[in-house]
């Protein structure tokens, strides 16, 4: 928080609001790996696919809406980076909850990542 005007709000920690908002002391966490093409193309998908049942279930009963909505936006965040760091913004203030995003948004990362072909096993 170098500058005067990005103080963070009264009674929120400057050192947890730096912390949970500035990257990991191993790199930005928005740099994750490049997914492929068709990870990709699902992860949009299926992120927007959340998005929209979150707004179905702001208005219906039985579905957790703002719930879906934030894990379509995480879900969006792995294959784009606006969708990132308006999460980022968004979090800006409750450290806590930016934490939880992030995690789930690099597991969603690691599980797509991982499931590409590995290619020929010799037995």
């Amino acid at each position: 928080m170098s500058a005067e005007g990005d103080k963070p709000p009264e009674g929120v920690d400057e050192a947890e609001v730096e912390g949970a908002v500035e990257a990991p002391p191993g790199g930005d966490s928005s740099k994750l790996p490049k997914l492929p093409i068709g990870m990709r193309v699902l992860a949009f998908f299926v992120g927007w696919g959340l998005v929209l049942v979150g707004v179905a279930g702001l208005a219906l009963p039985g579905i957790q809406g703002v719930l879906t909505l934030l894990a379509g936006t995480a879900v969006l965040s792995v294959v784009s980076e606006t969708v990132y760091r308006l999460l980022r913004r968004l979090f800006r203030g409750w450290p806590r909850g930016w934490r939880r995003v992030r995690g789930f948004r690099n597991r969603v990362h690691g599980w797509l990542h991982r499931s590409k072909p590995k290619g020929p096993t010799a037995r």
